[in-house]
């Protein structure tokens, strides 16, 4: 076991990455968002997911200098090639560029062709709301997912993000979900521990409920159609739209081959539309009315959308975070694949 403060994992995920020669803009947006990722609670897109990011930079499914660049540049909408860069920086890069066109117009779209994983999409809403903006960010993803009443799988995890500030910038109203009830890296982070998931997460091949990890071929929509509707959506967003690969076009990752994802973001400046400072007393006595609302039998509180993370990563900023023995000794294998680490070599040398 390893445990490590929020300024080490930002450390150490940036020496995993040198010797692999990531621009500097992307290996810092890994680091950010993948360690938010785990002080936040959402371990499948923490360090578990950064195996893999390593494995598809050195398979050179990933790309680690990018020629990232506008392709369609009309006023308020954007549209970028992604060059099979990380997905994470590509979300960043193209919220950069949504924003200050959103400042201009009100309202501003960017989607995107050519992406890879997002990482936790937890991080954009947060962004959102230190930027006094509205809106939403969607992916889509490789298939892992079959549509509603099927068995194959065609559709991704597909996850929808959304944000918006408050009187208190510590607690920004913020929903990050996958259009299926659970991430794929949960059931990914389930098969590494050899640990049998919870009931309702995934389906075998025929479509049949399982709580084994090795026999999970689909996880289930969220909502059941509700979610698979949704899923559909993103796909029109982030696929066609993007003019990316839809989910079912999407190869695996175990197959370590060039995502080629999409995405699209979609931001609103707040004051282009009424005060700041109102909107943000207003969403807050609102967030302060469903908090302080009755509560059902025996529960003790009622949460705002992403309430619980914000405060775990208050929490943990100061306490740290412990990671698993299973998840270190992968991480060190991966760090010597790389050059990170020499023959022997254990993480704490890179914090050093």
């Amino acid at each position: 076991m390893i445990h490590l403060s929020y300024d080490q994992e930002i450390t150490l995920i940036k020496k995993l990455l040198a010797p692999l020669n990531v621009v500097e803009y992307d290996a810092d947006y890994v680091a950010k968002v993948v360690t938010h990722s785990d002080f936040t609670g959402t371990y499948s897109h923490g360090l578990s997911r950064l195996c893999i990011y390593l494995r598809q930079y050195m398979a050179g499914a990933l790309n680690a200098q990018p020629d990232f660049k506008i392709v369609q540049d009309k006023d308020a909408s954007l549209a970028f090639e992604c060059d099979l860069g990380s997905g994470i920086a590509a979300v960043n890069r193209v919220y950069d560029a949504v924003l200050e066109r959103a400042r201009k117009y009100g309202v501003a779209a960017g989607v995107a062709r050519n992406s890879a994983n997002i990482g936790c999409g937890g991080f954009y809403g947060h962004r959102m709301a230190e930027d006094n903006v509205i809106g939403f960010v969607v992916s889509n993803t490789y298939p892992c997912q079959a549509p509603y009443g099927g068995a194959d799988r065609l559709i991704g995890t597909n996850p929808i993000i959304l944000g918006c500030p408050t009187t208190n910038p510590e607690r920004p109203i913020v929903i990050d979900v996958s259009t299926s009830g659970v991430a794929i890296g949960k059931v990914f982070a389930y098969r590494r521990e050899d640990k049998e998931m919870p009931e309702g997460w995934a389906n075998d091949y025929d479509g049949n409920p399982t709580t084994d990890p090795h026999k999970a071929y689909c996880v289930r929509p969220m909502g059941d159609h509700k979610g698979y509707g949704l899923a559909v959506f993103v796909d029109m967003f982030g696929g066609v739209l993007a003019d990316a690969l839809t989910s079912a076009e999407i190869p695996f990752v175990e197959d370590m081959e060039p995502e080629k994802t999409g995405f699209a973001v979609v931001l609103l400046d707040i004051a282009h539309f009424l005060d700041v400072d109102r909107f943000k007393e207003h969403a807050s006595q609102y967030a302060s009315m469903l908090k302080n609302s009755r509560t059902a039998t025996g529960v003790k509180e009622i949460f705002m959308p992403g309430e619980i993370e914000a405060r775990l990563l208050e929490e943990r900023k100061v306490s740290g975070v412990d990671f698993s023995d299973a998840l270190v000794a992968e991480l060190e294998d991966l760090g010597r694949q790389c050059g990170a680490l020499g023959e022997g070599g254990k993480l704490e040398d890179l914090l050093a």
